[in-house]
């Protein structure tokens, strides 16, 4: 799947692929990096807490097991071979404020902060919500943490409204995310 991508001044071919269970290494990898990049200069993020859910969430083996989980999809972006961007979707999960008898999750959407404001993030929500269509899926949803209002920003331009909030444990402390759905 080529798309062409465009930023400010260059146009830059990226290629959105589903990544493979030889890919896990590649998305510990970004994973941990593109996690890390996002949070770590929030100040209501706690550094300990950020550093051990990196050590956790983005191993190989952790990768690997994601990989080969039949409800699980990744995307990935790549520009020249080099990755750039990934998207996961999940089947079978649900919180009580999701609507759609068939709801697929979007559990992670993240690329290099280099390429932020390039359009790769929306080249694989894009590829994301064609996917989930083509499953038969009728909502997408997602959580995204409440201090991130730039991602919140960018779903809702594509259509996400809020419908709830979720409280959750990330290590010793506890996080709020907002709940944001779109129909398919």
């Amino acid at each position: 799947m080529n798309i062409l991508v465009l930023n400010k001044t260059d146009e830059i071919k990226a290629s959105i692929r589903f990544a493979i269970r030889e890919d896990a290494e590649l998305l510990a990898r970004l994973g941990r990096k593109t996690f890390h990049d996002a949070f770590v200069n929030y100040p209501q993020m706690p550094g300990a807490d950020l550093e051990l859910y990196l050590s956790e969430a983005f191993t190989i083996s952790q990768i690997t097991n994601e990989l080969n989980e039949p409800q699980g999809t990744f995307l990935l972006a790549e520009i020249d071979g080099q990755a750039v961007g990934y998207a996961k979707l999940v089947t079978g999960e649900r919180e009580r404020d999701i609507i759609g008898k068939n709801p697929v999750k979007l559990k992670r959407l993240y690329n290099r902060q280099e390429f932020v404001g390039a359009g790769i993030g929306s080249c694989l929500l894009s590829h994301c919500l064609d996917e989930a269509g083509e499953k038969g899926h009728d909502t997408i949803w997602l959580s995204v943490w409440e201090h991130n209002q730039r991602a919140q920003a960018f779903y809702r331009k594509w259509n996400f409204k809020s419908c709830g909030i979720i409280v959750f444990q990330f290590g010793s402390t506890l996080l709020t995310d907002v709940l944001m759905q779109r129909s398919l």
